[in-house]
């Protein structure tokens, strides 16, 4: 574990967060290791050398079920898992050290201008005059562990209850940026409870119809959607990667032949509903371009420079920044977009609940954010907590547009 912090502390990743990086870009197998191999007893330790372990007699029948998942992670890809799990408490932050950055509307203030809420990893609710817009809504929170074992997952109602009672009751629509579990896991069920229209790529939409939804528009870079007041612009994107892999870029089930799968191929060709983190594939990422009430708010959730909009200064940019790719593209980003506003998304712990606190996750690098706007010295960044709303100011000499605006 030392060589491997020392082989990367010169790419500005912090060492006790090598381990999610890891996992996340080698999804675990199942597949047991060979007969002889579990009757001698043997492992593979990180350097990848053989280590002798005593033998334990039926200990599948004598341990829990987590702690025989546990032995086949170890057995697989992910060897880092486990020290994430212990170290990475002990080195994020919070948002104190930045309160000056936090905004938030005063109690009572008014709402005539677009409001922003924050909802955790790359959520956000925009409201105006009556009307909601949802971005990645994800309020489950599922646990390092769950993802680490590859576990079933499944939506928490409970925690999607009690964020819901946080945005509109209704909402006109959902965008989702891509297929990954902390961005779509939840749209079914927010979908259902605020009667929202869903816009998202056909691999989204497909994994959204698979998980319960009724319904989804699917789109393309290059697409227009009107809905209320909402002037929505499709734009391409890319996903940032780890260690040179975007994570749970294809289904689980394409890594290992279908024998090995104990499918028949009529069986494996049947759509059948994501169950764990890796089914939850990337698909095709999406940006959006949002025009409201004369103002233009940009949202991404990682990216490259050359996938912005042509002609596109906003008036807040809302930048994924969880990972080195788009701290690399930061400064390209604001250069291109000049926006008044900038605001640094999916940079909380998506594993801890969000009732807990926002807490900064293991990848990111925040005081890297800082000196990049710092030496732009165009945009003001800024930061939100959670469900605190605040309102988009408007720029001088701009005009406001009423709520249902005629279409062209």
């Amino acid at each position: 574990m030392r060589s491997l912090a020392r082989n990367h502390c010169n790419a500005g990743i912090p060492w006790h967060a090598v381990a999610f990086a890891k996992a996340a870009a080698c999804p675990v197998e199942e597949a047991s290791l060979p007969a002889r191999e579990q009757q001698a007893g043997s492992l593979q330790d990180v350097s990848g050398s053989p280590r002798r372990i005593r033998p334990v007699a039926d200990s599948t029948r004598e341990l829990p079920l987590v702690a025989a998942q546990l032995r086949r992670v170890i057995r697989g890809d992910v060897r880092f898992f486990l020290f994430l799990m212990l170290s990475t408490q002990a080195f994020a932050g919070g948002l104190q050290p930045y309160a000056r950055l936090i905004l938030a509307d005063s109690p009572g203030a008014a709402r005539d201008g677009v409001r922003v809420t924050y909802l955790g990893t790359n959520g956000y609710q925009f409201e105006f005059k009556g009307h909601a817009l949802l971005v990645d809504p994800y309020f489950s929170r599922v646990d390092l562990l769950s993802v680490a074992l590859g576990s079933r997952i499944q939506p928490n109602a409970s925690r999607v209850d009690d964020g819901l009672r946080h945005i509109a009751p209704k909402a006109d629509t959902i965008l989702v940026t891509h297929g990954h579990f902390d961005h779509l896991l939840d749209v079914p069920a927010v979908m259902a409870k605020t009667r929202a229209r869903l816009i998202a790529s056909a691999s989204s939409v497909d994994l959204a119809k698979r998980a319960g939804a009724s319904s989804g528009d699917a789109v393309k870079p290059g697409d227009v959607r009107r809905i209320g007041p909402w002037k929505i612009r499709v734009l391409s994107a890319t996903h940032d990667r780890l260690f040179g892999k975007v994570p749970f870029d294809r289904p689980h089930s394409q890594d290992r032949p279908h024998s090995q799968a104990g499918l028949s191929a009529e069986a494996s060709a049947k759509p059948e509903p994501p169950q764990r983190a890796a089914d939850w594939i990337c698909g095709e990422p999406l940006a959006f371009l949002i025009e409201v009430n004369g103002e233009r708010i940009y949202i991404d959730s990682g990216g490259t420079a050359t996938r912005l909009p042509p002609n596109a200064r906003v008036d807040l940019a809302i930048l994924g920044m969880a990972l080195p790719d788009s701290r690399a593209r930061l400064a390209a980003a604001l250069a291109h977009l000049q926006p008044r506003y900038v605001l640094p998304s999916h940079q909380d712990d998506f594993f801890r609940p969000l009732s807990a606190g926002f807490q900064f996750g293991p990848l990111t690098d925040f005081p890297f954010v800082q000196r990049e706007c710092a030496q732009q010295n165009r945009s003001r960044l800024i930061l939100l907590d959670y469900f605190k709303p605040w309102t988009l100011p408007k720029a001088a000499g701009s005009k406001s547009q009423s709520p249902n605006p005629r279409k062209d």
